[in-house]
């Protein structure tokens, strides 16, 4: 069994030489939460109306539309990291899936007891 995991992993090591993998960094993503959360306080306390000299501005049209913007970027980022997630637990599984047959599948060149293990 040992042996077969040398191999393995030898040809793992072979196969996967150059191949890199970029996880996002879950603290980034974090920061860019709760930062959009806190723009999103800051716009929904502000004032319905301006006046401007005689001119009596509504923004509240204004403050709807950047507040749902907010809201899309967060769920975004989440929905983001939900589906990242999903897709490497399912990943993970497959891997388990098929090391498990693998495993199972006695190679064709084994005499003895010990290779057989």
């Amino acid at each position: 069994m040992k042996e077969a995991m040398t191999r393995y992993q030898f040809f793992e090591d072979k196969i996967l030489k150059d191949v890199t993998t970029r996880q996002p960094d879950l603290a980034e993503f974090d920061k860019k939460i709760e930062f959009l959360h806190s723009v999103k306080n800051d716009i929904s306390g502000m004032k319905e109306s301006h006046n401007i000299g005689w001119l009596k501005v509504n923004t509240q049209n204004l403050i709807d539309k950047l507040l749902a913007t907010c809201q899309t970027w967060i769920d975004k980022y989440t929905r983001h990291l939900v589906t990242n997630t999903e897709v490497e637990i399912e990943n993970i599984k497959e891997f388990i899936d098929k090391v498990s047959k693998g495993i199972k599948q006695l190679p064709e060149n084994c005499v003895t007891q010990a290779e057989k293990d």
